[in-house]
């Protein structure tokens, strides 16, 4: 067997082993290649190949056009789309305005880059019935991955890299550098395509990789991407343990609910605590900040209604029993008025006030209407969103309530809040819309006339709290 050939078989069969020894997949299954058309993922496309006639794995690509740098970005789609079409492989791909879509989203780039593609492997797992999806990072874009978090302060969960699995992806060429794989495909003569975006230290990672990485390992440690290699494995096998300590209960309720449940939550250790909120943060592509996490984690201390910005997305806010992450969809202040009864509509929701007479039964099973009293009723009525300093007589009740303290006993979100119309007669609240009638505002055995209040929600999460 000539060098060449051993070099790249020694190469395989280290790969190999390590999917073994993880569980990524196994002989015989259906394994998508994600596939950009630069070096790494060729050279694990490659790979695959070997494994397909040695292992009889079935192979299947998947490339995303993220159309970043225009006709360079065709390019790659179509040199991808020639090599399935050369070693008959079944080729998948998508275009999407990346641009575009981060800019709506308020997100950067890279993470609406990433988030795309991770969508689109997931769809094409889920339609083709495949067992992975195989991506190509590195030993190198682990330790890259490492230093940022450390930079970042993400924690002991961050300081453990690039997880070699994670939901549908794998990761078969972490136990491999990036010397390695360059090796390789010389020695294979194969051919890939250069992202020009590489060259430039505009992100962090290439800052890392072209300056940081080459200066530690020229004057402190040329082994220094083999050390964060083995840091990265102890510090996974740390967070496995910590993780197995915790109940699986808090674990699935605060994935589900996307809220962590104070009662549990106060039971446990802080570490233990800072690695929940750490797990529930990454299911939402925040970035775990230690910083985020220590403020997330004080909520439990905090009183109702307290918040925590965590990025531009979303925000936690501390409920009655519950640390809750949401999204940042304040609604905007809002303040209409009618001069007579009539009908007001608005995009969230549609608002009728009309003469009735007294009704018969006095009990309404549908909390979106009222009758008042007419007599007490002054025009115009005003339907605005609540404002700090507001106070009503709940129904029922003698002296005054602040409608903060209501809404907290309701356990109202922040965003809910905002949204619930609040009609005000003459300046004196008359109905929290869809909540709370006044007792101002009652029916009384002196009612002769009243007026017939409803309330309809465009908003379908509205309507489910009703």
């Amino acid at each position: 067997m000539k060098r060449t050939e051993r070099d790249w078989l020694t190469f395989c069969q280290k790969v190999w082993q390590f999917i073994r020894k993880h569980g990524l997949f196994d002989e015989r299954q259906k394994v998508i290649a994600a596939v950009s058309g630069g070096i790494d993922s060729i050279v694990l496309l490659d790979f695959l190949l070997w494994a397909r006639s040695v292992k009889k794995i079935e192979v299947i690509v998947a490339h995303v056009n993220h159309r970043l740098r225009g006709k360079e970005s065709d390019g790659d789609e179509e040199f991808v789309h020639a090599l399935c079409e050369k070693y008959n492989i079944p080729f998948y791909s998508k275009q999407v305005a990346t641009k575009t879509i981060a800019k709506e989203t308020k997100r950067s780039v890279q993470e609406t880059a990433r988030d795309l593609r991770y969508a689109f492997f997931d769809t094409l797992k889920q339609s083709l019935s495949a067992d992975c999806v195989a991506t190509a990072h590195n030993a190198n874009d682990n330790a890259e991955t490492m230093l940022i978090n450390l930079f970042r302060g993400s924690g002991i969960d961050g300081l453990g890299g690039i997880p070699v699995k994670r939901n549908v992806i794998v990761r078969p060429f972490l136990c491999v550098t990036r010397k390695e794989i360059e090796h390789y495909a010389r020695k294979k003569k194969l051919r890939f395509r250069e992202d020009s975006s590489n060259r430039h230290d505009d992100y962090t990672r290439n800052y890392l990789r072209h300056h940081v990485l080459p200066n530690i390992e020229r004057r402190l440690n040329p082994s220094l991407v083999e050390t964060l290699t083995k840091t990265s494995e102890i510090v996974q096998l740390h967070s496995d343990f910590v993780e197995s300590m915790m109940p699986n209960d808090s674990l699935s309720v605060a994935s589900q609910r996307q809220e962590i449940p104070l009662e549990d939550f106060q039971r446990l250790h802080p570490y233990l605590q800072q690695m929940m909120i750490h797990r529930l943060l990454v299911q939402h592509n925040i970035e775990p900040r230690y910083d985020v996490i220590c403020a997330m984690r004080d909520l439990k201390d905090a009183q109702k209604g307290k918040t925590v910005d965590l990025d531009k997305l979303f925000l936690a806010e501390r409920t009655a029993d519950a640390i809750r992450i949401q999204p940042r969809m304040t609604a905007e202040p809002f303040c209409y008025r009618l001069t007579n009864e009539g009908t007001l509509s608005t995009k969230d929701f549609v608002f009728t006030i009309q003469k009735s007479a007294v009704p018969r039964n006095r009990v309404l099973g549908n909390p979106c209407e009222e009758y008042v009293d007419a007599a007490v009723v002054k025009f115009p009525v005003t339907i605005r969103s609540w404002k700090p300093g507001d106070v009503f007589i709940p129904l029922g009740m003698k002296g005054k309530k602040k409608l903060s303290d209501f809404f907290g006993e309701q356990k109202f979100s922040r965003e809910q809040k905002q949204r619930i119309p609040v009609v005000e007669s003459a300046h004196t609240i008359m109905w929290i819309a869809g909540k709370r009638l006044d007792d101002r505002f009652k029916i009384t055995d002196a009612t002769r006339e009243t007026y017939h209040l409803t309330i309809t929600f465009n908003d379908k999460e509205e309507r489910r709290h009703q």
